[in-house]
Protein backbone atom coordinates (compact mmCIF):
# COMPACT_ATOMS: atom_id res chain seq x y z
CA UNK A 1 0.00 0.00 0.00
CA UNK A 2 1.14 3.52 -0.77
CA UNK A 3 1.40 6.33 1.76
CA UNK A 4 1.00 9.70 0.05
CA UNK A 5 2.29 12.62 2.09
CA UNK A 6 0.58 15.86 1.11
CA UNK A 7 1.08 19.48 2.09
CA UNK A 8 0.50 20.55 5.72
CA UNK A 9 1.04 17.07 7.12
CA UNK A 10 -2.04 15.54 5.44
CA UNK A 11 -1.66 11.86 4.51
CA UNK A 12 -3.51 9.45 2.19
CA UNK A 13 -2.95 5.73 2.72
CA UNK A 14 -4.16 4.24 -0.58
CA UNK A 15 -3.15 3.14 -4.06
CA UNK A 16 -4.26 5.40 -6.91
CA UNK A 17 -6.24 2.65 -8.70
CA UNK A 18 -8.63 2.58 -5.72
CA UNK A 19 -10.06 5.97 -6.74
CA UNK A 20 -12.80 6.47 -9.35
CA UNK A 21 -14.35 9.92 -9.82
CA UNK A 22 -13.69 11.24 -6.34
CA UNK A 23 -12.86 14.61 -4.83
CA UNK A 24 -10.65 14.89 -1.75
CA UNK A 25 -10.21 18.29 -0.13
CA UNK A 26 -7.80 19.13 2.68
CA UNK A 27 -8.53 22.54 4.17
CA UNK A 28 -6.61 22.01 7.41
CA UNK A 29 -3.52 20.08 8.46
CA UNK A 30 -2.48 16.69 9.89
CA UNK A 31 -5.53 14.85 8.53
CA UNK A 32 -5.53 11.19 7.39
CA UNK A 33 -7.52 9.31 4.75
CA UNK A 34 -7.01 5.53 5.04
CA UNK A 35 -8.35 3.01 2.52
CA UNK A 36 -7.89 -0.70 3.15
CA UNK A 37 -6.51 -2.64 0.15
CA UNK A 38 -9.96 -3.97 -0.86
CA UNK A 39 -11.71 -0.61 -0.64
CA UNK A 40 -12.92 1.01 -3.84
CA UNK A 41 -13.92 4.65 -3.52
CA UNK A 42 -16.06 5.97 -6.37
CA UNK A 43 -18.40 8.88 -7.11
CA UNK A 44 -17.61 10.30 -3.69
CA UNK A 45 -16.35 13.46 -2.04
CA UNK A 46 -14.42 13.79 1.21
CA UNK A 47 -13.74 17.19 2.73
CA UNK A 48 -11.45 17.63 5.72
CA UNK A 49 -12.69 20.98 6.98
CA UNK A 50 -10.25 21.29 9.88
CA UNK A 51 -7.22 19.67 11.48
CA UNK A 52 -6.31 16.24 12.85
CA UNK A 53 -9.31 14.32 11.46
CA UNK A 54 -9.45 10.70 10.25
CA UNK A 55 -11.48 8.90 7.57
CA UNK A 56 -11.04 5.10 7.57
CA UNK A 57 -12.79 3.16 4.77
CA UNK A 58 -12.89 -0.63 4.92
CA UNK A 59 -13.33 -3.41 2.37
CA UNK A 60 -16.34 -2.03 0.48
CA UNK A 61 -17.15 -0.28 -2.77
CA UNK A 62 -17.92 3.03 -1.18
CA UNK A 63 -20.15 5.85 -2.48
CA UNK A 64 -20.27 8.55 0.18
CA UNK A 65 -20.14 12.29 0.69
CA UNK A 66 -18.28 13.06 3.92
CA UNK A 67 -17.48 16.39 5.54
CA UNK A 68 -15.71 16.32 8.88
CA UNK A 69 -14.10 18.95 11.03
CA UNK A 70 -11.21 19.17 13.47
CA UNK A 71 -10.49 16.08 15.59
CA UNK A 72 -13.43 14.15 14.10
CA UNK A 73 -13.46 10.57 12.82
CA UNK A 74 -15.41 8.55 10.27
CA UNK A 75 -15.12 4.76 10.07
CA UNK A 76 -16.90 2.70 7.40
CA UNK A 77 -16.59 -1.08 7.69
CA UNK A 78 -16.43 -4.03 5.30
CA UNK A 79 -18.85 -5.45 2.71
CA UNK A 80 -21.33 -2.61 2.94
CA UNK A 81 -23.71 -1.94 0.04
CA UNK A 82 -24.45 1.64 -0.99
CA UNK A 83 -27.33 2.06 -3.46
CA UNK A 84 -26.03 4.18 -6.37
CA UNK A 85 -29.46 5.75 -6.99
CA UNK A 86 -28.79 8.57 -4.53
CA UNK A 87 -26.41 10.01 -1.96
CA UNK A 88 -25.46 9.23 1.61
CA UNK A 89 -24.20 12.35 3.32
CA UNK A 90 -22.19 12.48 6.55
CA UNK A 91 -21.51 15.72 8.44
CA UNK A 92 -19.30 15.24 11.52
CA UNK A 93 -18.62 18.07 13.94
CA UNK A 94 -17.18 19.17 17.28
CA UNK A 95 -14.57 16.46 17.90
CA UNK A 96 -17.08 13.59 17.63
CA UNK A 97 -17.30 10.50 15.44
CA UNK A 98 -19.42 8.32 13.18
CA UNK A 99 -18.63 4.59 13.17
CA UNK A 100 -20.52 2.09 10.99
CA UNK A 101 -19.94 -1.66 10.99
CA UNK A 102 -19.86 -4.43 8.40
CA UNK A 103 -22.37 -6.02 6.00
CA UNK A 104 -24.82 -3.12 6.14
CA UNK A 105 -27.27 -2.21 3.39
CA UNK A 106 -27.82 1.47 2.69
CA UNK A 107 -30.56 2.67 0.37
CA UNK A 108 -30.31 6.18 -1.04
CA UNK A 109 -30.92 9.72 0.18
CA UNK A 110 -29.72 9.15 3.74
CA UNK A 111 -28.05 11.78 5.89
CA UNK A 112 -26.10 11.59 9.15
CA UNK A 113 -25.45 14.62 11.38
CA UNK A 114 -24.02 14.42 14.87
CA UNK A 115 -24.56 18.11 15.66
CA UNK A 116 -27.51 20.52 15.33
CA UNK A 117 -25.11 22.55 14.77
CA UNK A 118 -26.28 25.80 16.38
CA UNK A 119 -26.63 26.26 20.11
CA UNK A 120 -29.70 25.70 22.34
CA UNK A 121 -29.76 26.63 26.05
CA UNK A 122 -32.03 26.02 29.02
CA UNK A 123 -33.60 29.35 29.97
CA UNK A 124 -33.49 28.62 33.71
CA UNK A 125 -29.89 27.46 33.98
CA UNK A 126 -28.34 29.00 30.85
CA UNK A 127 -26.73 25.59 30.27
CA UNK A 128 -26.35 24.24 26.77
CA UNK A 129 -28.74 21.33 26.18
CA UNK A 130 -27.94 20.22 22.62
CA UNK A 131 -24.45 18.77 23.01
CA UNK A 132 -22.86 17.16 19.97
CA UNK A 133 -22.66 13.36 20.19
CA UNK A 134 -21.21 10.50 18.17
CA UNK A 135 -23.20 8.02 16.05
CA UNK A 136 -22.60 4.25 16.10
CA UNK A 137 -24.07 1.77 13.61
CA UNK A 138 -23.51 -1.96 14.19
CA UNK A 139 -23.13 -4.84 11.73
CA UNK A 140 -25.79 -6.05 9.27
CA UNK A 141 -28.10 -3.04 9.60
CA UNK A 142 -30.60 -2.25 6.82
CA UNK A 143 -31.32 1.43 6.17
CA UNK A 144 -34.33 2.21 3.98
CA UNK A 145 -34.78 5.21 1.71
CA UNK A 146 -34.91 8.85 2.89
CA UNK A 147 -33.66 8.45 6.46
CA UNK A 148 -32.21 11.05 8.79
CA UNK A 149 -29.77 10.01 11.53
CA UNK A 150 -29.22 12.45 14.39
CA UNK A 151 -26.70 12.81 17.18
CA UNK A 152 -26.07 10.22 19.87
CA UNK A 153 -27.82 7.16 18.40
CA UNK A 154 -26.57 3.56 18.55
CA UNK A 155 -28.15 1.14 16.08
CA UNK A 156 -27.25 -2.38 17.20
CA UNK A 157 -26.44 -5.25 14.82
CA UNK A 158 -29.21 -6.98 12.86
CA UNK A 159 -31.78 -4.18 12.99
CA UNK A 160 -33.89 -2.59 10.27
CA UNK A 161 -34.61 1.14 9.90
CA UNK A 162 -37.73 1.83 7.84
CA UNK A 163 -37.95 4.31 4.98
CA UNK A 164 -38.46 8.01 5.81
CA UNK A 165 -37.62 7.48 9.48
CA UNK A 166 -35.96 10.03 11.73
CA UNK A 167 -33.46 8.24 13.95
CA UNK A 168 -33.42 10.00 17.30
CA UNK A 169 -32.78 7.15 19.76
CA UNK A 170 -31.06 3.77 20.07
CA UNK A 171 -32.31 0.65 18.28
CA UNK A 172 -31.79 -2.87 19.63
CA UNK A 173 -30.52 -5.91 17.72
CA UNK A 174 -32.91 -7.91 15.52
CA UNK A 175 -35.66 -5.29 15.60
CA UNK A 176 -37.66 -3.30 13.05
CA UNK A 177 -37.80 0.43 13.72
CA UNK A 178 -39.65 3.16 11.85
CA UNK A 179 -41.35 6.53 12.14
CA UNK A 180 -40.66 10.16 12.92
CA UNK A 181 -39.54 10.09 15.64
CA UNK A 182 -38.46 6.48 15.35
CA UNK A 183 -39.96 3.70 17.47
CA UNK A 184 -39.59 -0.05 17.63
CA UNK A 185 -42.42 -1.76 15.70
CA UNK A 186 -41.26 -5.40 15.80
CA UNK A 187 -38.62 -7.50 17.53
CA UNK A 188 -37.17 -11.00 17.29
CA UNK A 189 -36.57 -10.76 13.53
CA UNK A 190 -33.63 -11.21 11.17
CA UNK A 191 -33.19 -10.19 7.57
CA UNK A 192 -31.29 -11.26 4.42
CA UNK A 193 -29.97 -9.01 1.68
CA UNK A 194 -31.16 -11.02 -1.33
CA UNK A 195 -33.15 -8.82 -3.74
CA UNK A 196 -36.62 -10.08 -4.81
CA UNK A 197 -37.25 -7.82 -7.84
CA UNK A 198 -37.02 -10.48 -10.60
CA UNK A 199 -37.91 -13.60 -8.65
CA UNK A 200 -40.20 -16.20 -10.22
CA UNK A 201 -42.65 -18.27 -8.19
CA UNK A 202 -40.13 -21.05 -7.63
CA UNK A 203 -37.50 -18.69 -6.20
CA UNK A 204 -40.10 -17.16 -3.91
CA UNK A 205 -41.05 -20.62 -2.67
CA UNK A 206 -37.41 -21.56 -1.99
CA UNK A 207 -37.02 -18.60 0.33
CA UNK A 208 -40.34 -19.09 2.08
CA UNK A 209 -38.32 -20.51 4.95
CA UNK A 210 -34.58 -20.49 5.57
CA UNK A 211 -32.68 -22.71 7.98
CA UNK A 212 -30.02 -20.27 9.11
CA UNK A 213 -29.02 -18.53 12.31
CA UNK A 214 -26.34 -16.45 10.61
CA UNK A 215 -27.98 -13.12 11.35
CA UNK A 216 -29.50 -13.90 14.72
CA UNK A 217 -27.40 -11.96 17.18
CA UNK A 218 -26.75 -12.57 20.86
CA UNK A 219 -25.26 -10.35 23.50
CA UNK A 220 -21.79 -11.44 24.63
CA UNK A 221 -20.21 -9.26 27.27
CA UNK A 222 -16.74 -10.57 26.44
CA UNK A 223 -17.11 -9.51 22.78
CA UNK A 224 -19.23 -6.37 23.03
CA UNK A 225 -17.58 -3.20 21.73
CA UNK A 226 -19.31 -0.64 23.89
CA UNK A 227 -19.72 2.68 22.06
CA UNK A 228 -19.10 4.39 25.39
CA UNK A 229 -15.76 2.60 25.81
CA UNK A 230 -14.76 3.35 22.19
CA UNK A 231 -15.64 7.00 22.73
CA UNK A 232 -13.56 7.26 25.88
CA UNK A 233 -10.59 5.67 24.12
CA UNK A 234 -10.82 8.02 21.15
CA UNK A 235 -11.09 11.03 23.47
CA UNK A 236 -7.82 9.98 25.10
CA UNK A 237 -5.91 9.99 21.80
CA UNK A 238 -4.34 13.20 20.57
CA UNK A 239 -3.55 12.67 16.88
CA UNK A 240 -5.22 11.24 13.80
CA UNK A 241 -2.37 8.73 13.52
CA UNK A 242 -3.03 7.41 17.05
CA UNK A 243 -6.74 7.08 16.24
CA UNK A 244 -5.93 5.29 12.99
CA UNK A 245 -3.86 2.67 14.78
CA UNK A 246 -6.56 2.13 17.42
CA UNK A 247 -9.38 1.84 14.87
CA UNK A 248 -7.37 -0.59 12.75
CA UNK A 249 -6.46 -2.84 15.68
CA UNK A 250 -9.63 -2.70 17.81
CA UNK A 251 -12.41 -2.45 15.20
CA UNK A 252 -11.21 -3.27 11.67
CA UNK A 253 -9.33 -6.40 12.81
CA UNK A 254 -12.15 -7.49 15.15
CA UNK A 255 -14.07 -10.32 13.43
CA UNK A 256 -16.43 -11.24 16.27
CA UNK A 257 -20.00 -11.64 15.07
CA UNK A 258 -21.60 -10.17 18.21
CA UNK A 259 -19.25 -7.23 18.72
CA UNK A 260 -22.08 -4.69 18.20
CA UNK A 261 -25.00 -6.90 19.32
CA UNK A 262 -27.06 -5.32 22.08
CA UNK A 263 -30.43 -5.99 23.75
CA UNK A 264 -32.50 -4.30 26.41
CA UNK A 265 -31.05 -4.12 29.92
CA UNK A 266 -27.74 -5.74 28.96
CA UNK A 267 -24.52 -4.26 30.44
CA UNK A 268 -23.46 -1.30 28.32
CA UNK A 269 -20.78 0.62 30.19
CA UNK A 270 -18.05 -2.02 30.05
CA UNK A 271 -14.37 -1.88 29.04
CA UNK A 272 -13.14 -2.82 25.60
CA UNK A 273 -11.95 -6.38 24.97
CA UNK A 274 -8.22 -6.82 24.57
CA UNK A 275 -6.81 -6.43 21.07
CA UNK A 276 -3.44 -6.90 19.38
CA UNK A 277 -1.32 -4.09 17.98
CA UNK A 278 -1.17 -5.10 14.32
CA UNK A 279 -1.01 -1.76 12.54
CA UNK A 280 2.66 -1.37 13.44
CA UNK A 281 3.52 -4.39 11.28
CA UNK A 282 2.07 -2.90 8.09
CA UNK A 283 4.50 -1.82 5.35
CA UNK A 284 3.94 1.23 3.19
CA UNK A 285 5.58 2.68 0.09
CA UNK A 286 6.05 6.30 1.13
CA UNK A 287 5.54 8.93 -1.57
CA UNK A 288 6.37 12.48 -0.54
CA UNK A 289 4.24 14.74 -2.72
CA UNK A 290 5.52 17.85 -0.97
CA UNK A 291 8.97 17.54 -2.62
CA UNK A 292 9.27 20.13 -5.39
CA UNK A 293 9.47 18.57 -8.84
CA UNK A 294 12.79 19.04 -10.60
CA UNK A 295 12.54 21.50 -13.46
CA UNK A 296 14.86 21.39 -16.47
CA UNK A 297 17.52 24.13 -16.53
CA UNK A 298 16.61 27.24 -18.45
CA UNK A 299 18.21 27.42 -21.91
CA UNK A 300 21.35 29.50 -22.05
CA UNK A 301 20.76 32.91 -23.64
CA UNK A 302 22.20 33.48 -27.10
CA UNK A 303 25.35 35.65 -26.81
CA UNK A 304 24.65 39.22 -27.93
CA UNK A 305 27.19 40.88 -30.30
CA UNK A 306 29.29 43.76 -29.01
CA UNK A 307 28.62 47.28 -30.37
CA UNK A 308 31.68 46.96 -32.65
CA UNK A 309 30.38 43.65 -33.99
CA UNK A 310 26.92 45.17 -34.55
CA UNK A 311 28.48 48.07 -36.53
CA UNK A 312 30.43 45.59 -38.69
CA UNK A 313 27.26 43.55 -39.32
CA UNK A 314 25.43 46.70 -40.45
CA UNK A 315 28.30 47.66 -42.75
CA UNK A 316 28.28 44.17 -44.30
CA UNK A 317 24.54 44.45 -44.92
CA UNK A 318 24.97 47.87 -46.55
CA UNK A 319 27.77 46.53 -48.78
CA UNK A 320 25.59 43.59 -49.78
CA UNK A 321 22.77 45.97 -50.66
CA UNK A 322 25.16 48.06 -52.80
CA UNK A 323 26.44 44.98 -54.61
CA UNK A 324 22.90 43.78 -55.24
CA UNK A 325 21.93 47.24 -56.54
CA UNK A 326 24.83 47.28 -59.01
CA UNK A 327 23.84 43.81 -60.18
CA UNK A 328 20.28 44.99 -60.71
CA UNK A 329 21.46 48.00 -62.76
CA UNK A 330 23.64 45.75 -64.90
CA UNK A 331 20.73 43.41 -65.54
CA UNK A 332 18.47 46.34 -66.41
CA UNK A 333 21.01 47.68 -68.95
CA UNK A 334 21.42 44.26 -70.56
CA UNK A 335 20.31 44.00 -74.26
CA UNK A 336 17.89 41.13 -73.68
CA UNK A 337 16.29 43.01 -70.77
CA UNK A 338 15.69 46.10 -72.94
CA UNK A 339 14.37 44.04 -75.87
CA UNK A 340 11.98 42.28 -73.49
CA UNK A 341 10.64 45.59 -72.19
CA UNK A 342 10.13 46.82 -75.78
CA UNK A 343 8.24 43.65 -76.72
CA UNK A 344 5.96 44.00 -73.69
CA UNK A 345 5.13 47.61 -74.67
CA UNK A 346 4.45 46.53 -78.27
CA UNK A 347 2.12 43.78 -77.11
CA UNK A 348 0.16 46.18 -74.91
CA UNK A 349 -0.24 48.66 -77.80
CA UNK A 350 -0.71 46.25 -80.72
CA UNK A 351 -3.94 47.94 -81.81
CA UNK A 352 -2.04 51.24 -82.18
CA UNK A 353 0.65 49.74 -84.39
CA UNK A 354 2.75 48.60 -81.49
CA UNK A 355 4.49 45.83 -83.39
CA UNK A 356 5.51 48.19 -86.26
CA UNK A 357 6.99 50.58 -83.70
CA UNK A 358 8.69 47.59 -82.07
CA UNK A 359 10.81 47.01 -85.24
CA UNK A 360 12.16 50.55 -85.19
CA UNK A 361 12.72 50.43 -81.42
CA UNK A 362 14.76 47.22 -81.79
CA UNK A 363 17.03 48.95 -84.31
CA UNK A 364 17.45 51.88 -81.91
CA UNK A 365 18.22 49.63 -78.90
CA UNK A 366 20.75 47.66 -80.89
CA UNK A 367 22.61 50.80 -81.97
CA UNK A 368 22.73 52.14 -78.39
CA UNK A 369 24.00 48.83 -77.08
CA UNK A 370 26.91 48.84 -79.59
CA UNK A 371 28.15 52.24 -78.49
Amino acid sequence: MQKHIRENGNVIYADLEQFDKIKITFIGKNNILFLTPKCRLKNSSICFGGDNALVFLGDSTTLLNITLHSNCLFYGGNNNYYNPAGPRTFLISERKNIIIGNNCLYSHTIWFRNADPHLIYDSDTNKRINLTKSIYIGDHVWFGQDIGVTKGVFVASGSIIGAKSMLTKNCLSNTVNAGNPIREVKNNIFWLNECVHNWDANKTKIYDKVDSDQFKYTYNQNEFLSPKAIEEKLDSLNTAQEKLEFIYDAIYMNKNKNRFAYFKDMPYDIPLPEYENKFKSLKFEEIDETTPQLTPPAPKPTPQPTPQEQIKLLQDKINNLEINYQKALKIKNHLSYKLGEALIRANKNWYKGGYVKFIFEVIKINKEHKK
